[in-house]
């Protein structure tokens, strides 16, 4: 049901078009805390050298294809690659997720779709919370994951959508970026089939990963996939009074690594802006942004701490009071990095004094005040 992979092709074809100009080695953000160069594995591949370790560390963050004056699409090639080689299991960072989405092949059952707000059976809008209450049930990091989907639909009645709440299994996202396609592929015909039996149109998603993973690697034919924020960039509406209220609070953005390959930056800019309050940029923005440093739930280690603290102190440097974010895993891992200083008790390693929200869970709580 995915977009087609064939490893031979496109290693065929990044061995002609390729001419090691090193432009992906200088935008890799992993190259700041690491000697990772994908010029060197692209070379590698093509020459039939091994390069198994580099090739998982690998963060897929779309960085290297962006500036690739060939247009050589080196994450494809890494998905590819990984394909063929079997997953060292100890690198996942939380092996939990990647069992989950392995039990689900299992099961006839999605994933739980409790959520506050009006739905309508028939609706041609289907919205997909994703792995929510999944990172509440095994991630202690100071974030209820839950309140992504409440505000979610909430903001969605708000701007005159009654959406289905469609209890499809995991999009596949990360065991597709660990190399286990064929459990992918029984995830993504099981969703496939269950978005046509419900008569979806138009789905809608708030993880920015599931956006990219439904729009990237499945066969939807008529099925529109949205996501949120160009709903509420578009149609949310606060009064004057409102925003007059909002001006106090200075608010910055991150964006996430799987957005970059639709070029999704304006949307939840809009959105943000929108809202009345003072927004400010960080240092590195869309194209250029930096990676929250934990790809398909694999590496969270010193080098993904590091790319962490790198965002953070980046944020810190802006002077915002919260940062947001539309992907549930960006928000667990730099909450994580926060939350691990606040509980050290280590006066030289506090410093993040400001808060990491989701987008809709930011824009739904000044609905309530």
């Amino acid at each position: 049901m995915s977009r087609e992979i064939n490893p031979e092709k496109d290693k065929e074809e990044s061995s002609r078009i390729c001419y090691q100009c090193g432009e992906c080695t200088a935008a890799c953000p992993l190259r700041r805390v690491s000697q990772f160069n994908p010029r060197s594995i692209l070379y590698n591949i093509n020459a039939g050298f091994s390069d198994t370790d580099s090739l998982w560390n690998c963060l897929i963050c779309e960085n290297c294809q962006i500036v690739c004056p060939q247009g050589v699409d080196f994450p494809a090639i890494v998905l590819q690659q990984r394909q063929k080689q079997e997953l060292n299991r100890d690198i996942l960072a939380h092996r939990v997720f990647s069992e989950i989405a392995d039990f689900m092949t299992f099961f006839d059952k999605g994933v739980p779709v409790d959520f506050k707000g009006e739905t309508e059976a028939d609706s041609e809008y289907g919205y997909f919370p994703g792995c929510l209450d999944y990172l509440d049930l095994f991630l202690d990091v100071g974030v209820n994951f839950h309140e992504i989907g409440d505000s979610a639909v909430t903001l969605l009645n708000k701007i005159g959508i009654r959406p289905q709440i469609v209890s499809l299994k995991c999009c596949g996202h990360d065991v597709l970026f660990q190399g286990n396609h064929e459990v992918f592929e029984q995830l993504a015909a099981y969703n496939t089939k269950k978005l046509k039996e419900q008569g979806i149109k138009k789905l809608i998603v708030s993880c920015a990963e599931g956006f990219f993973t439904f729009k990237r690697h499945y066969e939807l034919d008529d099925i529109e996939v949205i996501h949120i924020s160009q709903l509420l960039s578009n149609k949310l509406q606060l009064a004057d009074e409102e925003r007059a209220r909002n001006r106090d609070v200075t608010v910055t953005y991150h964006d996430p690594c799987a957005l970059k390959a639709y070029q999704l930056y304006e949307y939840p800019r809009d959105a943000i802006q929108k809202s009345g309050v003072k927004y400010v940029e960080l240092r590195h923005i869309k194209d250029n942004s930096l990676c929250c440093g934990v790809s398909g739930m694999m590496n969270c280690n010193d080098m993904s701490k590091a790319l962490r603290m790198f965002r953070l102190a980046e944020v810190k440097a802006s002077g915002a009071d919260i940062l947001i974010t539309t992907c549930p895993k960006c928000l667990a891992h730099l909450n994580c990095l926060k939350y691990e200083t606040e509980r050290s008790g280590k006066e030289e390693e506090k410093g993040y004094d400001f808060e990491i929200v989701d987008l809709a869970v930011f824009l739904g709580r000044l609905w309530k005040e």
